[in-house]
């Protein structure tokens, strides 16, 4: 299993360099006479960001531009993890890139799709990252990096798991709770009573699966695909993080296309990030659905517990509102965004 996992990241290394050589063939799109426009994404080909890069944004402006660009996606973080795949993106050596918010300690406002309990549901976060949040923390990443944010995707809406009863706020006192290496996330677990325990996200499933944690948080997904249902036994549905993608494309790339060309690319942007996120929405039921056929309590979170949970976790927001003095402001304008 060691040498397995070590394997792969040497192939995965292999594939990054070779990417800065431009020596990589055999992917996708690699046969075209246009332009190559490369694109790093750090989620699989199943997602829906990934599926309406492919079958939306990929299609229309190879089309719109009559061939002159080849549109290349490397899914799954092939190309790198999200912070080397966006430094790559600022400094050229690729064009375009999907990520998380890796970059959230260098861009503060970049940490506010982290932020708990500020959405009132799926379909709210969207209006937000697509109006005027997304707009607001856009302005902030173009004037101080290299970038030009095109779009916001949906990146999953986070639930809580546990192979130990987790029905309501007073389950998560003493559970083995794995976060994200997140100041949020951690204060978050702590805050409902939680033993945090960090790792990465490749060692969830063992550390779920022979009790190093009890259960963990991220979208019901990520819990499909990465198979932790097999070693979970409770799913509490609370959307507290509504987590985004951005598409972003480097500004050394962007300033090449002249301005016909740069529509074309925000419109297909646009174009896909609708597309991905009526996908995920509509798989949003068919995973939850997917959790009681494998067995699993799926208990949904009722606005009365939703209200206790947030008076519960008040000491996150008083972190935030010491950390970031434009938290309070930004909070209140998601809730004003109808």
């Amino acid at each position: 299993m060691k040498f397995a996992k070590l394997a792969k990241k040497g192939i995965c290394a292999f594939l990054a360099t070779a990417m800065v050589a431009g020596t990589i063939s055999g992917c996708s799109g690699q046969d075209g006479e246009g332009k190559l426009v490369k694109i790093s994404v750090c989620v699989s080909n199943q997602t829906p960001a990934a599926k309406a890069l492919e079958e939306v944004l990929k299609p229309m402006i190879e089309e719109k531009t009559d061939g002159k660009y080849n549109i290349q996606i490397y899914n799954s973080g092939v190309l790198g993890s999200e912070k080397v795949t966006y430094d790559y993106t600022r400094n050229g050596i690729i064009e375009m890139c999907v990520i998380g918010t890796p970059m959230w300690s260098e861009t503060p406002k970049m940490a506010i799709p982290d932020f708990p309990f500020v959405f009132r549901d799926v379909e709210h976060a969207r209006r937000c990252y697509q109006g005027e949040l997304g707009d607001y923390i856009t302005e902030d990443i173009e004037s101080s990096q290299p970038v030009q944010l095109l779009s916001w995707m949906p990146n999953g809406a986070r639930v809580f798991t546990s192979n130990k009863k987790l029905e309501g706020l007073e389950d998560f006192k003493g559970q083995k709770l794995r976060m994200p290496n997140n100041p949020i996330h951690v204060k978050l677990a702590e805050s409902l009573g939680a033993n945090v325990v960090i790792m990465d996200l490749g060692e969830v499933f063992t550390a779920l699966e022979q009790g190093v944690a009890d259960g963990q948080d991220n979208p019901l997904a990520t819990v499909k695909t990465e198979g932790w249902y097999e070693v979970q036994d409770y799913v509490y549905d609370t959307n507290h993080i509504v987590a985004s993608l951005e598409l972003f494309a480097g500004e050394q790339f962007w300033e090449t296309l002249s301005e016909e060309e740069q529509q074309i690319f925000e419109e297909a942007a646009k174009a896909a990030s609708d597309y991905a996120w009526d996908l995920y929405i509509e798989q949003l039921e068919t995973d939850k659905e997917f959790m009681k056929e494998k067995g699993l309590t799926v208990t949904d979170l009722t606005e009365e517990s939703r209200e206790d949970m947030l008076e519960k976790i008040q000491p996150v927001y008083d972190y935030l509102d010491s950390e970031y003095e434009w938290a309070p402001d930004v909070r209140k304008m998601i809730e004003e965004i109808e």
